[in-house]
């Protein structure tokens, strides 16, 4: 069954239970969004506006081609990024992570214009300044806002489930929400895929397109050509339930690192 014609017109959706979002194990869900929101607290002195969520991906047929405009057959997973935000009346984006690993920063936002992304060096902020900066330039935003930001992230880094990606649309939609301009899904799908490649890499537009537009136990055709074209897709029913098994190897490859001289060649 196709999807309507105008699924990339709709809003991104916004969600007040886990319930909505999640299918099974709430209780871990919920202790992980409650830790994030006394983290919060602990390190900015209040509690978050809202939290935006993006999730992963796993790709199913049609590796590497979603750059040459060929159509490519995904679903995200269950693993996600995300961001818990406040608003601020200061023109500093401050950044942090759950995870220690991951230095805190901070930057200038008087202009969306002066970010700068130093994609020299490997830094896990880049990617979110690679969308904040997409995200300004998309809504012609002169005078944005401040943010306060805390990230955590449950998809493995660097393993091909498309962290970076997701790190990046988070970022998209926190600075579209709170500059009070939140577009429609396909928009937001064409800003986090030219976004992303501020870091460097020439990358298709699979990851941001899954983690943007997929749908709850479905995964998603998509067609890059003529225009972009989401048909989700349901699994049928079986007995015993059909199962993807994700085996992480444990060995990285950081396509922002590698762009240069492996990744950006194909393409």
């Amino acid at each position: 069954m196709l999807a309507p014609a105008d699924s990339t017109l709709a809003t991104v959706p916004t969600f007040n239970a886990l319930s909505d979002i999640y299918t099974s194990d709430l209780l871990k869900h919920a202790a992980r969004f409650q830790l994030l929101t006394e983290a919060f607290i602990a390190t900015y002195g209040f509690k978050p506006s809202f939290i935006v969520r993006a999730p992963g991906r796993v790709n199913i047929i049609g590796e590497h081609i979603d750059y040459c405009g060929f159509p490519v057959f995904p679903m995200a997973i269950v693993p996600d990024s995300l961001i818990a935000v406040r608003a601020t009346r200061e023109h500093r984006i401050r950044l942090a992570n759950i995870n220690p690993k991951y230095p805190s920063r901070e930057f200038s936002c008087e202009s969306g214009s002066s970010v700068t992304i130093n994609n020299t060096t490997h830094e896990w902020t880049n990617y979110f300044k690679c969308g904040y900066k997409g995200a300004i330039e998309a809504i012609d935003c002169t005078n944005p806002q401040g943010m306060e930001c805390l990230m955590d992230s449950s998809v493995p880094s660097s393993a091909g489930l498309s962290s970076s990606s997701a790190i990046v649309c988070c970022a998209v939609l926190a600075t579209m929400k709170v500059n009070g301009r939140l577009l429609p899904k396909g928009d937001v799908v064409e800003t986090a895929v030219a976004s992303e490649r501020y870091i460097g890499t020439n990358g298709g537009g699979m990851d941001q397109t899954t983690s943007i537009m997929s749908q709850s136990q479905s995964a998603v055709f998509i067609e890059f050509d003529p225009e972009l074209k989401i048909t989700p897709v349901k699994f049928p029913s079986t007995d015993p339930q059909i199962t993807f098994v994700i085996a992480n190897t444990l060995v990285v490859s950081d396509k922002a690192v590698t762009a240069p001289v492996c990744y950006n060649l194909r393409v």
